[in-house]
């Protein structure tokens, strides 16, 4: 970790939901992790799709685990961008605002259906709107 700090890098830890790996799937097991290695440039990234597939409320996840979090992805459940799915981003954006997150949002998607240009600018427009309510 000092070399990684010397380069001035972070390096994320991304619990995944169980269907994509059986090493952290919960952001508990990432904290603890975290908190095992016990140095500043090893975080947490957080994943909207990856939230949902744990028993507790995403909303819930992000307000305990948001300020400990180095970046965060927004995502649909369905690997979809955000708008283009059932998970409502307001309150999302919302917890993630309460706990003192103050970096990047990035989308990530698996589905590139219709086009990257649309879900690019679909997404963004989506959560604007859904940062601004």
């Amino acid at each position: 970790m000092p070399r990684v700090a010397d380069s001035g890098v972070t390096i994320c830890m991304e619990p995944l939901s169980p269907a994509e790996t059986d090493f952290i799937n919960t952001c508990a097991e990432a904290k603890d992790l975290i908190d095992a290695v016990g140095h500043q440039n090893f975080s947490l990234h957080l994943d909207v799709k990856a939230m949902y597939s744990e028993s507790t409320p995403a909303t819930e996840l992000i307000r305990q685990y948001g300020s400990i979090a180095h970046h965060f992805h927004a995502n649909d459940a369905n690997r979809r961008g955000p708008g283009f799915g059932d998970v409502d981003f307001v309150p999302l954006f919302e917890a993630l605002r309460e706990s003192g997150y103050r970096r990047w949002v990035s989308v990530e998607v698996f589905d590139y259906t219709p086009n990257p240009e649309t879900i690019t600018t679909k997404s963004i427009e989506y959560m604007k709107r859904s940062l601004a309510a």
